[in-house]
């Protein structure tokens, strides 16, 4: 029997409104000189255990949006206001996050102090062993780094997931034990995806960046795909 991932996202309940955008636009200046717009206008809001997909072409900015959203790139205009209480939790889909010089156990204890026998049986609950525990993050492959990235973020208790491509690399059985994770968690979910099956299984609302503007749908994804047909 294949061994699963000891991933468990409880989350706690904020204000009732985690996260709103107030028309929010990006720009990057191009090697020319000239402006390149990627999101105009943009306004959204998630409430508290909402759990909403971003979706949209390659390259309409759904990364971007995220990245904004946690200030790494600065909007030209409009704003982001977070919920009081927000704690974020943010996957990035490049591993961003993770120090590739750091070792596994340097890693988590990083984000939560504790002893090193902790640290190790906390990294055995993500199918760590003794050895890959003490290598760098450099030496793992890219689902390793997914599955560390979920780690860490399980240690951060946040009540709110930022979540950009978080199946791409993992296994089957892992994607699992993600899903059943978000469907208890207790807080807000704003995932970036391109795996309908995984946006079928957890969100209740869609947005859709077309055009450099979101436009939302209400239900799963098999429901957005229905309604996008018939405005088109």
């Amino acid at each position: 029997v294949q061994r699963r991932m000891g991933l468990a996202l409880p989350g706690w309940r904020g204000s009732d409104r985690a996260l709103r955008v107030e028309r929010l636009a990006v720009s990057f200046t191009e090697a020319e000189g000239g402006e390149h717009r990627v999101l105009s206008d943009v306004s959204l809001e998630v409430r508290h255990g909402e759990r909403v997909g971003l979706v949209g072409p390659n390259g309409s900015g759904k990364s971007v949006l995220l990245r904004c959203l946690l200030g790494e790139i600065p909007p030209a205009a409009g704003r982001v206001l977070w919920g009081p209480s927000v704690r974020v939790g943010y996957y990035a889909q490049q591993h961003e996050t993770l120090d590739l010089s750091r070792t596994l156990i340097d890693s988590v204890r990083y984000a939560r102090p504790m002893r090193e026998g902790e640290a190790v049986a906390f990294l055995s609950r993500f199918l760590f062993d003794f050895a890959a525990a003490h290598r760098t993050v450099a030496e793992l492959s890219v689902g390793a780094r997914s599955r560390l990235q979920l780690a860490i973020i399980m240690l951060m208790e946040p009540n709110l997931l930022l979540l950009d491509e978080p199946t791409n690399n993992l296994d089957l059985v892992s994607c699992e034990v993600l899903e059943s994770a978000i469907l208890r968690f207790e807080g807000a979910v704003l995932a970036v995806s391109h795996d309908r099956y995984f946006l079928d299984r957890i969100v209740d609302r869609i947005l859709e960046i077309d055009q450099q503007r979101v436009v939302g749908y209400p239900g799963d994804y098999g429901s957005y795909r229905r309604r996008r047909a018939e405005r088109h």
